[in-house]
């Protein structure tokens, strides 16, 4: 059966879904997108993608008050491809405008879902865990774009590719003064001794969902979880580092480069994380849903 995609109000195979070729999301990478995962047919934490992409369409000043119900399009798009277990992704742009660069040119923002089945990692990678790179790309903690999931995701490309050359998993991003930001598809979480830190969002990072998770759980686990400034070396001296994001949850992080990160396996604060993660996600996912 042909995919079925979601397209600015509407359901329709793949095969006809058009964008305008003045759409500023191809054109200049203005708008968002926020990528989901379905349990059982159950969106996680679906609320909270949604409200991140509101305060973000704020900030760029792009409208949704025209826009359809998108917890509803979502689902709708989930079932009319028959999934329960999926990666959804949903895209935003200020829609077609002038060739020459003006956003205010754009009237009516163009809104893209689809979804597609989700197999995880095998529960053999998260025993081993992920290697990692300190990446040549930086991030800007001064540019606004830097806190948003934005369709200008260009930095992240490069370092993600930057790893596969290295054979790694994962780049991990700079800011600007030195210090760790972000993977380029993560957040990024230090454990040392029984404590818990992780980038603040002054570091220039993105707000992950999965990583507010992790500190919610962190505190029902009486876990001390701190935001602050991190230094590559203090992230090298960790006794323990994860990543996370919406897909693959929480995943260890054993070595940066050729070093190994404490004794080079997935240490006990991360995998009581996984586990509490695991449990909440499979209690929420049988709550029942439209």
């Amino acid at each position: 059966m042909e995919e079925i995609v979601y397209l600015n109000g509407r359901l329709m195979p793949l095969s006809q879904a058009r964008l305008s070729p003045f759409d500023y999301g191809f054109l200049y990478g203005y708008g968002l997108f926020e990528t989901m995962r379905a349990y059982s047919g159950h969106v996680f934490r679906l609320e909270a993608h949604l409200a991140r992409l509101h305060r973000a369409a704020q900030v760029l000043g792009i409208s949704l008050d025209i826009t359809p119900d998108l917890s509803k399009a979502i689902y709708d798009t989930l079932g009319a491809n028959h999934l329960t277990n999926a990666r959804i992704r949903l895209t935003l742009s200020g829609g077609p405008g002038e060739p020459v660069p003006d956003i205010a040119t754009c009237r009516e923002p163009t809104v893209l879902i689809n979804a597609r089945d989700y197999a995880p990692y095998a529960d053999s990678v998260y025993r081993q865990g992920f290697r990692a790179i300190v990446s040549s790309v930086g991030r800007n903690t001064r540019s606004p774009v830097s806190g948003l999931k934005s369709l200008s995701y260009l930095d992240n490309l490069l370092a993600r590719r930057e790893a596969r050359v290295a054979g790694a998993h994962e780049a991990i991003l700079l800011n600007d003064q030195g210090f760790i930001a972000e993977g380029s598809t993560s957040n990024v979480f230090l454990v040392v001794g029984k404590v818990l830190f992780t980038p603040g969002e002054d570091c220039g990072i993105l707000p992950g969902v999965t990583r507010a998770v992790v500190l919610e759980l962190a505190r029902s686990a009486n876990i001390e979880a701190v935001e602050k400034r991190i230094s590559p070396e203090e992230l090298a001296a960790a006794d323990e580092t994860f990543c996370t994001n919406s897909l693959i949850e929480i995943m260890p992080i054993t070595g940066i480069g050729e070093d190994a990160i404490g004794p080079g396996v997935p240490g006990a604060v991360t995998e009581k994380l996984i586990a509490a993660y695991r449990r909440l996600v499979e209690s929420t996912s049988h709550r029942a849903v439209y």
